[in-house]
């Protein structure tokens, strides 16, 4: 892979609001934002790495463009809770049904949700599409649960965070429901079990570009950019400490520790996203 127009951008400015008496006007001191260009620049590559827990690390040969995490990936796994409504011919009167929902990352837990029946609901399967329509508009129950119904059953699914992490098994969670307006059992049932998400996923950090080559070795590093898109993190590279979110780049090109040391990216907190640019010369 051949790179061209390889460029970052920078200017550092603020704006000046005079506080003086009978002084008015803005002033604008610094430089002006402007693109930076590496016109001999042959080598680029772009990383992103997920580190869903703290502590865990991704290690970056910044040279070669070879990034490895410190724990091995797993996705994880949603949790599901299945209760089975049982109710042989419906709901037999009007009412309140109010359904109680358990769970250890549940606001207001137990939380107790009122949900209308009526008598329109004469099968168990209506019963449980009614009872799962009201737990789903609960803002606390849908921050943190999917809310479905088949058949006689509610199907409550836990939700990844927004770092697409999931938590491990809930042996609490649990949706009761009560006896009564045609009602005479549900049962729990711990369908699937969840799996904490874990270790450091890299995403194209095997050090061969786009096109599957494996990228020539850096003689000199042009600009480093890490951005930590969510969470938090560190970066050492053994002999400097790198406050992250942060930007080093020089026209006339980085040697020395910056360059042969290796990255390691610190995650300080669960759930640490992080996307790492470089550009450089082969020579």
């Amino acid at each position: 892979m051949s790179i061209s127009s390889a460029q970052t951008n920078n200017g550092t400015s603020f704006i000046g609001n005079p506080a003086s008496s009978l002084t008015a006007g803005r002033l604008t001191i610094g430089t002006t934002a402007a693109p930076q260009s590496f016109s001999t620049a042959d080598i680029g590559y772009a990383i992103s790495a997920r580190l869903t827990t703290s502590s865990t690390t991704a290690t970056l040969d910044v040279q070669n463009g070879v990034c490895t995490g410190s724990a091995s990936f797993v996705e994880g796994v949603a949790q599901v809770e299945t209760t089975t409504v049982v109710a042989a011919a419906g709901a037999t009167s009007n009412g309140n049904c109010i359904v109680t929902v358990t769970g250890a990352t549940l606001t207001g837990s137990p939380l107790d949700v009122t949900i209308p029946l009526t008598t329109a609901s004469n099968t168990a399967s209506l019963v449980a599409a009614k009872l799962a329509a009201g737990l789903a508009l609960n803002a606390a129950i849908a921050a943190k649960y999917t809310v479905t119904s088949s058949g006689a059953n509610i199907v409550l699914t836990v939700k990844a965070d927004a770092d697409g992490n999931y938590i491990a098994n809930d042996t609490t969670l649990n949706i009761a429901i009560p006896s009564g307006l045609g009602i005479t059992l549900s049962i729990n049932a711990n369908t699937t079990a969840g799996v904490a998400s874990s270790g450091v996923q890299v995403l194209d950090g095997d050090g061969k570009d786009f096109e599957g080559v494996t990228l020539a070795s850096m003689a000199r590093i042009y600009a480093l950019e890490i951005n930590v898109t969510s969470g938090s993190a560190t970066a050492t590279n053994g002999t400097q400490v790198l406050t992250l979110p942060c930007k080093i780049w020089n026209t006339s090109g980085i040697t020395g520790s910056m360059l042969t040391a290796d990255l390691v990216i610190t995650a300080t907190s669960n759930g640490a996203n992080v996307s790492i640019v470089a550009i450089g010369k082969s020579s």
